[in-house]
């Protein structure tokens, strides 16, 4: 068994692309462990939450984000939105019982999709201006409570030809290693 901190990340198919770059960026200062699963709505990380930690152990440091499954639309499911009045009430309820295991817990903004990423009524769909909406909201919670925020949005969409995939959502390798330089430099500020 490890004596290094642990760090616990949360988050969907962009935390998964990004954490064994985070791992590698802070092997020897913290095991990095994260849900081998897509976190994807907070209403999904809220219920599923307790059997992570249960799973993964507690954590020194969190890092964490949902977003871009409550802010895209989806129509296979109902409502085909994440309503924002849930999707504040859930990040709220997450971060209170993250702060029961650890005070040190950071946000990430959802990143964007390219702005050519073709949206439609009849497949999972995303729009920038719901994209930022959602990040306003989030924001706006973690301020509040005064934790730290790793803008991974402005990261991405100041540089979105070379950190964006080919299918213009997801993250490209060279996107996933900027991003998790972002997270591990986030994380050390808590590592002793």
């Amino acid at each position: 068994m490890s004596d290094l901190p642990k760090v616990l990340l949360l988050g969907d198919s962009i935390r998964i692309s990004y954490q064994p770059h985070v791992a590698r960026l802070l092997a020897g200062r913290a095991t990095v462990v994260g849900p081998a699963e897509n976190c994807q709505t907070s209403l999904y990380t809220l219920s599923s939450l307790n059997r992570w930690i249960d799973e993964l152990g507690e954590p020194v440091v969190v890092h964490w984000n949902n977003g871009l499954h409550d802010a895209g639309t989806n129509p296979d499911r109902s409502p085909r939105q994440i309503p924002m009045a849930m999707y504040t009430d859930n990040l709220a309820l997450i971060l209170r019982r993250l702060r029961t295991i650890t005070p040190d817990c950071v946000w990430a903004t959802s990143t964007p999709v390219h702005p050519d990423y073709p949206c439609g009524d009849t497949h999972w769909s995303w729009r920038n201006e719901d994209i930022d909406r959602y990040n306003a909201a989030a924001r706006a919670v973690m301020e509040e409570a005064e934790v730290p925020i790793n803008d991974l949005h402005r990261r991405v969409w100041e540089n979105r030809p070379q950190f964006l995939s080919e299918d213009r959502l997801h993250l490209s390798e060279a996107g996933q290693r900027k991003c998790a330089t972002d997270v591990a430099a986030c994380i050390s500020t808590f590592l002793k």
